[in-house]
């Protein structure tokens, strides 16, 4: 299992999540720990890979999430 960290800086532009889904993909990433993705609360599902963001700003700032390659949905556990 590949864990990586990531500050991405933003993913609040249009195809975001798919420019990063082809990048850790070509990393061979399974779990990412994201920060600053400035996207709003709630879970965004994207090509079987989970994308989790909270941030309380309307603004869009701050917010972290994580990126859990398909095979590896099963062990997330929702709380």
């Amino acid at each position: 299992m590949n864990i990586q960290t990531w500050n991405v800086r933003s993913l609040f532009w249009s195809g975001a999540l798919k420019v990063l889904h082809n990048e850790l993909s070509k990393l061979d990433c399974d779990v990412v720990a994201l920060q600053e993705t400035r996207l709003g609360s709630g879970i965004k599902k994207f090509d079987s890979t989970l994308f989790s963001s909270r941030s309380e700003s309307k603004k869009h700032e701050f917010g972290c999430g994580f990126y859990v390659r398909g095979e590896f949905l099963k062990y997330v556990k929702r709380l």
